[in-house]
């Protein structure tokens, strides 16, 4: 059997049960992508054909290697403490796949039916999970096998995939469908960066879509948002609840007093601690054991509350004040090169090419860079693995596009 057959097929393979595996199973996604990238290095190792390598392939090496790279002078410092290395190595593992999609792929023969396909699945299996623990087992947030949070963040990301793959697609109206399973399942894990996400990415879509929006459009998506918000609090007193809660938090933040503002206060105090870190060590940032040692001395000055000593590894809740605080200026490199460089990349495709994959690569990163706001994601064993695979994917798919 011709072995590009074989590797068309393995690849199509994994691009759909990666998202259709994301949210309903115990990292059998991490799985395939870890088999995927193992048989991506065999493959580039035993491949007899060189690769040409161009800029474009530098700049994308670059992308998913930099946020391991920028973690090795705390590395050395901290004696070796491979947690350093827990999500850039997951990123940068993602490479060898990126190079073997690039050479095994033509335009004929991208495989954007499989990964719609496994979207669309992806996206009513977590809708699934979230019913069955929302209404028959009774839980306030779900959270699948993950904690709430990053559950709602992915169901997100399955959400804006589901609408932006649904152009000219002949499933457009289940992945429609999709769009609306998943975002419900991100409503109810009640994580609040997530559901913020929502009207922001909405109006992402919109923006570089602006010269081809009617008014009627953007009304009717303004109407169902709406109207999907209403009736979640008709029918969840817990989101009536979450919204109250989050009012009660804004306005104790707003009157100076941030220590009765327990979850988005708490988050503010630790942003300020990485603030501090820092401040402290501009260039490469502070070690663990460093931002730990600070924490307690900021909670002795009472500058914040003694509840954040129980943050292990001084955990800054955000992934950028993550990155300024254990990684310095190097931090900000490498925000840029994994997080904005991909953004303006795909961005900027689609708005030369109006192409679906680049309009799905830029909306998935723009919800990364919201998401990262409240959580340091990109640590994350499932959703580090997940955002690489989907950036070493679409980055060779739209250069295949060119």
């Amino acid at each position: 059997m011709n072995s590009n057959y074989i590797n068309k097929n393995l690849f199509t393979t994994a691009l759909f049960l990666v998202p259709f595996f994301l949210l309903w199973t115990k990292n059998f996604s991490v799985i395939v992508i870890a088999i995927l990238s193992v048989y991506s290095i065999y493959y580039l190792v035993k491949t007899k054909i060189p690769l040409k390598i161009n800029a474009f392939d530098y700049l994308v090496m670059m992308s998913l290697g930099i946020y391991l790279i920028v973690n090795i002078p705390n590395f050395i410092i901290d004696t070796g403490q491979f947690r350093y290395f827990q999500g850039g190595i997951r990123l940068a593992l993602c490479i060898p796949i990126y190079l073997f999609i690039k050479h095994n792929f033509s335009e004929k023969t991208i495989p954007i039916k499989a990964l719609s396909l496994g979207v669309v699945w992806g996206a009513f299996g977590s809708f699934f999970i979230a019913i069955y623990q929302y209404f028959l087992l009774g839980l306030t947030r779900v959270d699948g096998w993950l904690y709430s949070i990053n559950f709602g963040y992915l169901s997100c990301s399955l959400a804006f995939l589901s609408v932006c793959l649904s152009p000219s697609s002949p499933y457009k109206w289940w992945l429609r469908i999709s769009f609306v399973a998943a975002c419900i399942s991100t409503c109810l894990t009640f994580t609040r960066g997530a559901i913020f996400a929502i009207p922001i990415l909405i109006m992402f879509i919109a923006l570089l879509n602006w010269n081809y929006l009617s008014f009627k459009k953007v009304v009717s998506v303004i109407f169902t948002f709406s109207f999907l918000m209403l009736i979640s609090c008709f029918i969840s007193s817990n989101f009536k609840e979450r919204i109250n809660f989050t009012i009660k938090e804004f306005a104790a933040i707003a009157s100076g007093n941030i220590n009765y503002s327990v979850s988005s206060g708490g988050r503010i105090q630790l942003w300020e601690a990485a603030s501090k870190a820092f401040i402290q060590s501009p260039l490469i940032g502070l070690t663990y054991p460093e931002r730990e040692a600070l924490n307690k001395k900021l909670s002795e000055q009472e500058e914040t509350t003694r509840s954040n000593l129980d943050i292990k590894r001084g955990h800054a809740h955000s992934q950028y004040f993550e990155m300024l605080a254990s990684n310095g200026l190097l931090g900000i490199i490498g925000l840029i090169g994994t997080l904005f460089l991909p953004l303006t990349i795909f961005s900027r495709n689609y708005l030369r090419t109006r192409s679906i994959t680049a309009l799905s690569a830029a909306t998935f990163v723009a919800g990364f860079t919201i998401y990262s706001l409240t959580e340091v994601l990109l640590q994350a064993n499932l959703i580090s693995a997940f955002y690489g695979f989907m950036l070493a994917t679409f980055f060779a798919l739209i250069q295949i596009e060119r």
